[in-house]
Parts: structure tokens; sequence; C-alpha cells
């Protein structure tokens, strides 16, 4: 068996044979673990790979095999079975992947596929702490929420999590846990916003983004954040918006929006459903979800910035 570490992400204990670099060790933690990383080998993912044609516009293969487990794929970055209840994940990297880009695809895809199959639900969000409180930012990939994260970031706000949200409920509010101390930019944000963090970044040839740590100093073991709100991000190529616009959704416009930002898209277990609804009656009840529109251009961003901490408060 190989030596196993123990690291604290996203307020979660993780037990791994692989050693991570971009996550801090949970030193002298003796909790049990949320979830076990095992290394894989060829022989095992070859023995249990699924047959059948998959979707080639999709990314991911994930499939429900039969025992309940799950398997993934994504070509030339890794694969793992994932078991029927979502404690234990079986990996392997595949090709010449660097690491941290590995770590990167492991620590979003791998751990909320786990969670899902746990009952949980988490989003595809990028969060930031401000001085009102923490915000998460939700859209499509490629709705500019790095961007903005990055220009907020260059105002005074620090990075809580990129990519992956995993909250926790406690009373009255919702605590948004730390994820990995990363943030993915394309080159012209990430110079423009983040000249410093460039200079100690890391070129990604998968996304074709630069990974940066956002500020030098870093507390080592960061406390969860109470969110304040969550704020849609519209379509990117909308030419029509010339201004900067926010409306607080309700109803199903909500539910749609939170059900569709699920950072676990692919996962339809048969308790799912129920799960989501729970999530979204939840989120809604404490939290504001506001639909923010506005022009994508730097120009904007002053603007968007206001807008965001007119409704968070200053």
């Amino acid at each position: 068996m190989n030596a196993r570490h123990r690291y604290l992400v996203y307020g979660l204990v993780i037990e791994s044979e692989l050693p991570l670099t971009s996550v801090h060790e949970a030193a002298g933690s003796e909790s049990c673990a949320d979830i076990t990383l095992l290394a894989g080998s060829p022989d095992y993912f070859r023995a249990i790979v699924p047959g059948g044609a998959r979707d080639p516009e999709d990314w991911i293969e994930h499939v429900v095999l039969d025992d309940g487990s799950v398997y993934m794929k994504s070509s030339d970055v890794f694969e793992a079975t994932i078991s029927a209840n979502g404690r234990t994940a079986i990996c392997r990297m595949l090709g010449d992947v660097e690491q941290r880009a590995f770590e990167a695809n492991l620590l979003n895809f791998v751990v909320s596929a786990s969670l899902t199959v746990q009952g949980e639900e988490t989003l595809h969000a990028t969060v930031l702490e401000m001085e009102a409180g923490a915000v998460g930012l939700l859209g499509q990939s490629g709705a500019g929420k790095s961007t903005l994260a990055a220009y907020l970031i260059s105002r005074g706000a620090d990075l809580i999590t990129d990519d992956m949200l995993r909250v926790s409920f406690a009373g009255d509010k919702i605590l948004a846990h730390p994820g990995p101390y990363r943030l993915k930019l394309l080159d012209q944000p990430a110079t423009g916003f983040l000249p410093d963090a460039v200079a100690d970044g890391h070129f990604n040839a998968l996304s074709g983004k630069i990974m940066v740590r956002p500020r030098r100093e870093l507390r080592r073991h960061r406390a969860p954040s109470r969110l304040a709100a969550l704020f849609h991000l519209g379509d990117p190529d909308d030419d029509t918006i010339t201004e900067v616009s926010s409306v607080r959704l309700n109803g199903l416009e909500l539910a749609r929006t939170l059900m569709s930002s699920a950072m676990d898209t692919r996962y339809v277990g048969s308790s799912r459903m129920e799960h989501q609804m729970h999530f979204v009656a939840r989120v809604a009840d404490l939290l504001p979800v506001h639909a923010l529109r506005y022009p994508r251009t730097v120009a904007a961003l002053d603007g968007v910035a206001r807008e965001i901490r007119r409704i968070i408060g200053p």
C-alpha cells in the first residue's frame, strides 16, 4: 500500500495516496477522511472500463456502473472510479499531463462527483472575500467569472475558491469553504489586473490559461466565509447589453439558475433531483441570487464592482 497524505480543502479531510502540491496537509488531524483518493493501475482500469459509444462532444466520460460506482475519464488528463457511497475514488494520471493541471481536475471534478454521490450539491463558481462578505460568481465556462474576479482582487478583494464552491449551512448563514488558492486566467486579464502574480504563475497548456496565486500572503488554513450573495453572469456574447444592471432572481428562474450551475451536471442517480431541490430551497431562503448583466469591456468593470457593492453593502 502506498503512503497516504491527509489534506484539508473545501472543508473536507481528504486522505490520498497521490501527493498533492496545491493544498496544505492537515497536520495532526485525527478525524475520519471525508474522501479517500487511491492510486489505480492501468490494469485496474482496463478491467473495469465500460464499453459502448461515448458522446464525442463531451470532454468528460461519465458512466454509472452496475454496482452504483461512477467511472470518469478525461482524455489525456485522468481517469477515476468513485465508489457507490462516494467515499473512495481510485484515480490515475493519463499521458504527460502536468502535475498542477492533473490536481486541478482531480480536486474539481473527482471531488465534486464524490460529493454528489454522497448527497451534497456543489456549484461551478468563483468566490471572493469582499469588505461586506463573500460573493460567488456563477456562469457558464467563458462567462467572465475569472476576469471579473481578477479585477475585484486588484481592487482589494481576495480569492476563496475558483471553479468549485462547496457550502455548508449554519443556522441562517451559508458558509463558503476555501478551495486551492489558485485562479485560472487568460493572458490579457492576468497581465492587466494581476501582473505581480503572473510572474510566479504557471501556464496550463490544457486550458490555455495561466494559473496564479492572487496574493503572496496566505493563511495556512483558512476558515469558511459567510456568503453575502451569488451573482449569475449572463451571456458574454450578448452585444445588446450596453450598461450594468442586476435583478434578484426568484421562483423558477432561481431554481433553474442554481441547478444549471451545479459543478456536477452528469450524475443522475435516483435521489439526485430530491437533493438538488432541497439545496435550491435552502439557498433561496437564506441568500440573495442576482442576475448580473454588463458589456464585456474593461471599462464596464468598475460599474460592475459598484453594483456588487451596492447589493451586498459598503
